[in-house]
């Protein structure tokens, strides 16, 4: 699958979380948004250090769905535990993942699998 997929399942787990957000009354949260965000690209700086690897497990049969499946059952964990900070900061690092996946499909970053390529 390519990224276009990513951006596709990332806007569906997003689409709870702001149904979440709607159902549960939850005003949005511009510092929550921001941890979120911030999480979300140091999450993708991890996983771009091992991206073989990472990879490697991303692709195998039934992994993507368990990881929505996954989500959605955060979702549901923080609209009910913290649903202020909880379904903002899952907006925010939603949001940033689609942005990255944006800023790299025009160009103007190279993918994260080469982010850390050495150039001697």
């Amino acid at each position: 699958m390519s990224r276009r997929a990513d951006a596709a399942l990332t806007a569906v787990v997003l689409a709870v979380v702001v149904a979440a957000a709607v159902r549960a009354r939850v005003a949005p949260s511009p510092v929550a948004l921001g941890v979120g965000a911030v999480a979300a690209v140091a999450l993708e700086l991890l996983a771009s250090a091992r991206a073989a690897r990472v990879r490697g497990i991303w692709t195998r049969p039934g992994v993507r769905a368990a990881a929505v499946a996954l989500a959605v059952v955060v979702v549901a964990v923080a609209a009910i535990a913290l649903p202020a900070w909880g379904l903002n900061a899952l907006a925010g690092g939603l949001l940033a993942y689609l942005v990255l996946l944006a800023v790299v499909a025009v160009g103007l970053l190279p993918p994260s699998a080469a982010w850390f390529d050495r150039v001697d």
